[in-house]
Order: structure tokens, then C-alpha cells, then sequence
């Protein structure tokens, strides 16, 4: 299992989050997606997860991925 870390710009209330989070969780592998608004950064967990998929989830729910780690 690996866990992967974004930095995401406009993340700034609990619906962001939601949105994310719900985005994410979608995609094949993810086991468990932790958002924190405060800092700005998600955090993925899961097995063999694409991290272009994963940054690409984040913009489909209308967020700019700033960087991965």
C-alpha cells in the first residue's frame, strides 16, 4: 500500500473537500482519501494508484494541483 500526497491550490471550506474527496474515492485502487483544508493537501492511500489519475480527479472537481509528493 502507498500513500501519496498532494498540494492543492483553493481548497478553502468542507464542500471543496467533499468534492475531492468524493472525486478521488472513485478512482480503481484508492482505499482511503484524507483531505485537509488548512494546509492545503490531500493524501491519498491505496494500492498501485496512478498519481496522474489521482491529480487528474482533483481537477475535474475544479482544483489546481500544485504538487505531489
Amino acid at each position: 500500500m502507498t500513500e501519496q500526497r498532494y498540494h492543492v491550490i483553493g481548497l478553502i471550506c468542507v464542500r471543496c473537500a467533499a468534492a475531492v474527496e468524493r472525486e478521488v474515492r472513485r478512482l480503481t485502487g484508492v482505499e482511503a482519501v484524507a483531505v485537509d483544508i488548512v494546509a492545503g493537501k490531500v493524501t491519498v492511500t491505496g494500492g498501485a494508484v496512478d498519481e496522474n489519475r489521482v491529480a487528474a480527479a482533483i481537477e475535474d472537481a475544479g482544483y489546481e494541483v500544485a504538487a505531489v509528493r
